[in-house]
């Protein structure tokens, strides 16, 4: 359902887009816009309330009939936005513009008809109406995939040291109830942990009563019930739930029992099942195995208590493989090649290798048979990937409608990359699959930063790197899990893939699809996409990449093709009315004469990503102002950007992200159109001394910024920084600022400010610095080439949340003062290229933390 889905908000997307054209929409015509989206929202309203609680296929069986109905409004209202005239009055439409009114409201009447009746036949296959929708509870799920089954021995490899985790914590001396989840995702050996942990604590009779009770998808209480009473249901069967409950309670009471609850999904499951495990001093533990770490977290455990489970490496992974196969037995020598290439494929998922074992020890000794398993996962045979499916995409299937599609897009970036967040969150919201937020959230983008967070906690996307304010910067999916996914995609209609491996020219040609992914490897190819009903092109390229792209795709809403060289790229873009992200090579045969003021004419467009390369200097045309939509703009090179000189008549802008500007002008009617700006990026070069020119003085006024990085250029004339910062900062990097530390008061009177970056600090005599107590209260991470800073004395009061502390190249600095190792949130201090005594300093601090048990806290120094 999620092609379906995503294309229903696409579809809301465009109906809201053009009634916020209302001066150039004919009144009667609005009417009939305003019904449809009306009634799109309440289908998809209806589908986020009931896809999770209709679990026979009914929705599947009308879903494509559904999404074809979407597509065709879709179309027409994408023709209308492309029609609609930007500079004249309504009164002005033409003859010919009034039938093209006319023929619109009738193919909107069919197409609102059809997702009606598709509709209400769908909810009369589940014996309901319309109306009735928002009343019916429905009951839980109830489809629920057979456990996996295999004939594999009860193998445990590489999980030595977590289960000697799991026991420390089993039996430490705490008599209170310790909750102890372990938490992964699907396949990669959970409950084989909490399994061994178990027998092993069975045998010793350390505790009086032992229960597993595996709660999976579908939760059955009175099945948990029974099983923890040693009775069966049917004895059991004159009691009410209540009844068991209490009587369970009231069985575990006074006695120290071990508890696994197995593969719980819910947060409401353990509501339910909470009360009924005392708490009476007894030492008693819950250990817990879920996917979900909000579930996790929820059940009241300590961080610390906490087991993630990691992916096996390419040693234990092959040592699985060959226990599963020959047991005991050695691997014979001619098959240890190829049987380490096919564990290196299994990605490190336990549950893949078992599979894998099981297809190659039943007989399937072939030589070839190995070869080609070995080459990628993907193309074994059908029972492997099926059973596969079975057990991972079951994280996938219990997902909320509104995730899916943006889980789905992440399988659009090529295998093994690193996904940018904040590049993946742009895409979300260009593609609509964000809902606007009336409560929590300001901007679309916090929604994006909600639902990825919420994929995290699910353990269907790994974090690959966190930035300093520790929110993940970039983020992948396993290779097991993302093959799977793209099945799915490729299944629903939600994506096509292409790679220039294949014969990619046919392959776009015959494949026509509303978002296609291309993985480009080759140096040199043409890419022609054609295809009137596409909608989004992601295109992936090597750098400095000499493909080229030529697109005839007029209706197209997405373009990130930022490796591709797209000829005559400045004369056509205009024409692509409905785009609302592009990311673009800005070159010497895309655009001639630099950025095009042309772009400026899209008026739905949100995202602008420029690449840069053999372009002198870079000015981007004052008419971006006027841009109705923009939210994003931002390039890899510097540029100026141009003011239009009647300004005061420009709209508010929705600008968010800006980068990096030359000496960017922070004039009061500037200001006053930037009330959404939070990341700005900016360089000053001022030759002649006209700082005043700047009006930095109004830099405070930017209430919303949150990141802002500046860099200066050395010139005789650099003026000493006594500006001050909006206080709604949380990100600040200065270099080459001449900014002297007596000053930092300026910088520590910042409330919200969390990272603080100084290199290069053109002061031109020696320092001190003493922070005052009640500044840098949030401040995490400070780093810092302490420029001409020859004593700093620091308490712990003064960074009393500091956890990272980076020295760069430090020349002045002769030891860490040593408040900072009695800070107790620090968990770092890292020394690039500094002196060795203060790398000893640091050994220093080091020693102080693990006294005063920090076992987390690192030292690490770059030489």
């Amino acid at each position: 359902m999620a092609a379906v889905y995503a294309a229903l908000l696409s579809l809301a997307r465009s109906l809201r887009q053009i009634l916020d054209l209302e001066k150039y929409i004919d009144p009667l015509h609005k009417e009939r816009i305003v019904s449809l989206h009306e009634n799109v929202s309440f289908i998809i309203n209806f589908l986020e309330d009931y896809s999770d609680k209709c679990c026979d296929g009914t929705l599947d069986l009308v879903g494509n009939g559904i999404r074809k109905a979407s597509f065709e409004a879709q179309d027409f209202m994408d023709s209308y936005m492309c029609s609609i005239p930007k500079n004249k009055s309504r009164s002005s439409s033409s003859e010919a513009n009034c039938d093209k009114v006319m023929n619109l409201d009738r193919d909107l009447n069919m197409a609102l008809e059809r997702i009606n009746f598709i509709l209400e036949e769908s909810i009369k296959m589940n014996n309901g109406t319309a109306e009735d929708v928002r009343s019916r509870t429905y009951s839980s799920r109830v489809d629920h995939p057979s456990t996996l089954k295999t004939t594999a021995r009860n193998i445990i490899v590489g999980l030595d040291d977590d289960l000697n985790k799991i026991k420390e914590r089993l039996y430490e001396s705490s008599s209170t109830l310790r909750i102890i989840p372990i938490v992964g995702m699907g396949g990669i050996g959970k409950t084989t942990l909490a399994r061994r942990a178990y027998e092993g604590l069975l045998r010793t009779q350390h505790f009086d009563i032992c229960s597993w009770i595996t709660v999976s998808a579908e939760y059955k209480r009175r099945e948990m019930l029974s099983v923890l009473l040693q009775k069966s249901e049917k004895e059991l069967s004159d009691q009410s739930d209540e009844k068991l409950k209490t009587l369970v309670y009231q069985h575990l009471m006074g006695r120290r029992y071990l508890v696994v609850i197995d593969d719980i999904w819910s947060t409401k499951v353990w509501d339910d099942l909470r009360v009924i495990f005392p708490d009476d001093g007894s030492g008693s533990r819950i250990l817990l195995t879920t996917r979900l770490s909000d579930v996790a977290i929820y059940a009241g455990c300590s961080s610390d208590l906490l087991h993630q489970m990691d992916f096996l490496n390419k040693d234990q992974s092959w040592k699985l493989l060959q226990e599963m196969i020959f047991g005991q037995e050695s691997c014979p020598l001619h098959l240890e090649e190829i049987g380490k290439k096919i564990a290196l494929n299994c990605g490190g998922l336990p549950l893949t290798i078992v599979l894998v074992a099981g297809l190659i020890s039943i007989g399937n000794t072939r030589e070839e048979v190995r070869e080609k398993i070995s080459k990628n996962i993907s193309s074994m045979e059908p029972t492997i990937e099926l059973q596969c499916s079975k057990v991972i995409c079951l994280s996938y299937d219990r997902l909320p409608l509104w995730l899916k599609p943006c889980f789905l897009y992440i399988t659009a970036f090529p295998e093994d990359s690193e996904v940018y967040v904040s590049k993946l969150i742009n895409l979300w919201v260009a593609e609509g699959f964000l809902k606007p937020s009336d409560h929590e959230f300001s901007y679309l983008e916090d929604v994006g930063e909600r639902y990825l967070e919420d994929l995290v906690n699910k353990n269907l996307i790994l974090v690959n790197k966190k930035g300093r304010d520790g929110k993940p910067e970039t983020v992948g999916m396993h290779d097991l899990l993302r093959e799977i996914c793209i099945t799915k995609a490729e299944e629903e209609g939600f994506f096509h893939y292409i790679s220039s491996k294949k014969n990619a020219w046919n392959d776009v040609a015959h494949n026509p699809n509303r978002r296609i992914s291309i993985n480009c490897t080759q140096d040199f190819h043409e890419w022609r996409i054609q295809d009137s009903s596409t909608r989004s092109v992601l295109l992936f390229s090597k750098r400095n990449s000499e493909s080229r792209l030529y697109l005839s795709c007029r209706q197209l809403s997405i373009l990130d093709a930022s490796n591709i060289t797209w000829p005559n790229f400045s004369d056509v873009i205009s024409t692509f009315i409905n785009l609302r992200y592009i990311a673009f090579a800005l070159n010497d045969i895309s655009c001639p004469h630099g950025f095009p003021a042309s772009i400026s004419r899209l008026p739905y467009l949100e995202t602008i990503i420029a690449f840069v390369s053999s372009l002198g200097r870079l000015q981007v045309p004052y008419e971006i102002w006027e841009m109705p939509k923009l939210r994003h703009l931002f390039m890899n090179e510097r540029f100026h950007l141009s003011y239009p000189s009647d300004i005061e008549i420009v709209h508010k802008t929705g600008i968010q992200t800006l980068g990096t500007v030359i000496n960017f002008r922070f004039t009061e009617e500037v200001i006053e159109k930037l009330v959404n700006l939070k990341s700005l990026q900016v360089f000053f070069a001022v030759y002649d001394g006209r700082w005043d020119y700047l009006n930095l003085n109004n830099l405070f006024r930017l209430q919303n910024l949150e990141v802002l990085r500046v860099t200066m250029q050395s010139v005789p004339y650099l003026r000493i920084w006594s500006y001050a910062f909006p206080i709604s900062l949380k990100q600040l990097s200065l270099r080459l600022v001449n900014f002297p530390w007596e000053n930092m008061a300026i910088i520590g009177s910042l409330p919200n400010l969390q990272m603080l970056e100084m290199m290069g600090i053109l002061v031109t005599e020696d320092s001190e610095w003493t922070p005052m107590e009640g500044q840098f209260l949030r401040l995490k991470h400070f780093q810092s080439t302490f420029d001409y800073l020859v004593k700093w004395e620091v308490e712990k009061e003064h960074f009393p949340c500091l956890e990272s502390l980076i020295f760069c190249n430090v020349r002045w600095i002769d030891e860490i003062p040593s408040g900072i190792g009695e800070i107790d949130s620090l968990q770092l201090i890292e020394l690039r290229y500094c002196r060795e005594s203060l790398v000893n300093s640091a050994k220093k601090i080091q020693e102080q933390q693990l006294e005063n048990g920090n076992d987390s806290f690192e030292v690490l120094v770059i030489r």
